[in-house]
């Protein structure tokens, strides 16, 4: 989008203010310039060189978790996420992003590095250094992943997406999720040359080099261009969306209405469990009750939504990083729904916001238990962590 249809897309917000009781910036400041519609008309200003990009501009703009509530309240169905992101490519024609910024999209786009932090972190883990320092995210077992997982007597194929934070930090939920496909009769397919979504170089306007990165998947999926791009993290599969809106699925959306389940025994579990529902997962693949569905399928289990669950939990990215304040406000909402819920388990779908969460339940001193939906109806359903 150049400057002229960014006008244009900006011009179509007649600035109602429907979208302000959704926006979290919004219901935390109550500075116009932190709502939806108070970002548009600065963008539109600055676009037109009305007003200059000068530093307050870029910290409103930065401020914006890109949760797209807005978007779902807006009659005019304004497309606010693609406004925030030519936002933020227009500010990164003239100024750096921010060191967090540049760290977290270069660690990313290294295997390398991710996989050397993700062995540094079970390390951490097996001396029990979380409870030294809480903010110690922990790291699932490593896998040398196949090209294919054939299931007996296959009823259909999927491709699986492992993304980079997935797949150095949280394998457990792609296996968990092979494992739940091969059981319903889906043979999973594996590209390896597949990389990092580029959702986090989107996020700090280096079009450049997600462009690069969406470039490398497409060629990376082509050969299945005929199956469904599964993903197990809602915030990649919001990204994969933009360039493969075709083929991309949310692992659970998938699941909930797969044939197959009258194959399988789930074993019961009484327990409490709280569903957390992403921003990408409500707001831009619009599946939020998928996990719902699919947990339903756990015999006496009790699901219940978190209280809360249409405000972003903080974790956007690399918001946390950048927006420790915010997010951490944020996120402090979540954790007192969490102790007024008093759940077994506190479950969600993306991989920012279980990093973001798992952080806040360590420094709350909470033992919930959080998992993947697909984890936890895995595990009833026999995976013991191998394939």
């Amino acid at each position: 989008m150049n400057h002229a249809s960014l006008i244009a897309e900006t011009g179509r917000c007649v600035a109602c203010g429907l979208c302000l009781p959704y926006c979290p910036t919004y219901r935390k400041t109550y500075s116009e310039a932190d709502s939806p519609r108070g970002r548009i008309l600065l963008t539109q200003a600055v676009a037109q060189g009305a007003l200059p990009m000068n530093q307050r501009y870029i910290e409103h703009i930065d401020l914006c978790l890109a949760c797209r509530a807005c978007e779902r309240a807006c009659p005019n169905h304004v497309h606010f996420g693609t406004i925030i992101d030519q936002a933020r490519a227009m500010i990164r024609e003239k100024h750096a992003p921010s060191l967090p910024h540049r760290l977290a999209a270069y660690i990313v786009s290294s295997p390398a590095l991710l996989h050397a932090g993700a062995a540094a972190l079970r390390l951490a883990n097996m001396l029990g250094l979380q409870k030294v320092f809480k903010g110690l995210p922990t790291a699932s077992r490593p896998y040398r992943w196949k090209a294919s997982y054939p299931a007996p007597a296959a009823q259909g194929e999927v491709t699986l997406f492992l993304g980079c934070l997935s797949n150095a930090l949280d394998t457990e939920t792609l296996a968990a999720s092979v494992f739940v496909l091969n059981r319903l009769g889906y043979t999973v397919r594996i590209p390896s040359t597949q990389t990092c979504c580029g959702g986090l170089h989107h996020q700090a306007g280096d079009s450049a080099g997600a462009a690069a990165l969406d470039e490398r998947n497409q060629e990376a999926f082509s050969p299945f261009d005929s199956l469904p791009v599964l993903t197990v993290a809602s915030g990649c599969g919001t990204r994969l969306l933009e360039f493969m809106p075709q083929r991309v699925q949310d692992i659970n959306a998938f699941l909930a209405e797969a044939q197959g389940w009258e194959t399988v025994q789930i074993k019961p579990l009484q327990a409490r469990i709280a569903l957390h529902e992403p921003c990408t997962l409500r707001n831009v693949f619009k599946t939020a009750a998928a996990p719902y569905a699919l947990l339903q399928r756990i015999p006496d289990a009790e699901i219940r939504p978190l209280p809360g669950n249409g405000q972003c939990c903080g974790g956007a990215g690399s918001y946390m990083l950048t927006q420790p304040a915010m997010a951490n406000s944020l996120r402090d909402d979540k954790i007192a729904a969490c102790i007024q819920l008093a759940p077994d388990y506190l479950v969600t779908s993306n991989i920012g916001c279980t990093l973001h969460l798992a952080n806040g339940l360590n420094e709350a001193g909470l033992k919930v238990k959080l998992v993947h939906p697909v984890v936890l109806l895995a595990k009833q359903m026999g995976f013991d962590g191998t394939l």
